[in-house]
């Protein structure tokens, strides 16, 4: 079974200050041996934007062309880094006194630490702008269906009114 993760703020963080720091997270067409921040992203990266509320930039001689993808209101993403402790197991409150045959032991809930948020990211094309049917744009947008679809309650449709199913 997958690990489940719990995200917090960064331990770093004061607790007097709750702000967590804005970005927009950039997905290249290339892989780049490195994770982490730089000295100086000027030497390295001059983004241009566009009238068109695109981006050029060049990277390694190659032309990249941007696409700004706003998520939608509600949505906040995070970039979260994972660490080695585990939150506390829960307490299980016993519903009628029963005793559990079978009781299974909880799986751990593992803590990833929250860097920073943002409200849109950035998908860049070699020389060419994303469509807007680009995989990875698709599959955030699916993924959004899919988290509302199992957040919500189902409704019926009985007459031409629609009632949340109990």
């Amino acid at each position: 079974m997958p690990d489940m993760y719990a995200i917090q703020p960064a331990s770093s963080q004061s607790e007097k200050d709750d702000s967590t720091p804005q970005c927009t997270p950039n997905i290249i067409p290339c892989r780049i041996h490195h994770d982490g921040p730089i000295d100086s992203l000027d030497r390295y990266w001059k983004v241009k934007d566009e009238k068109d509320d695109t981006q050029t930039a060049h990277f390694r001689g190659r032309k990249l062309r941007g696409r700004r993808v706003a998520l939608p209101d509600g949505y906040q993403g995070v970039v979260a880094t994972p660490t080695d402790r585990v939150l506390p197991a829960t307490q299980r409150a016993e519903s009628d006194g029963a005793e559990d045959v079978e009781a299974e032991p909880e799986e751990p809930v593992k803590i990833m630490e929250m860097q920073s948020t943002f409200d849109e990211f950035v998908v860049w094309g070699h020389e060419a702008l994303p469509a807007a049917d680009d995989t990875f744009v698709k599959g955030v947008e699916e993924w959004l269906q899919f988290a509302d679809a199992m957040h919500t309650a189902p409704t019926s449709v009985t007459n031409g009114k629609e009632s949340a199913a109990a």
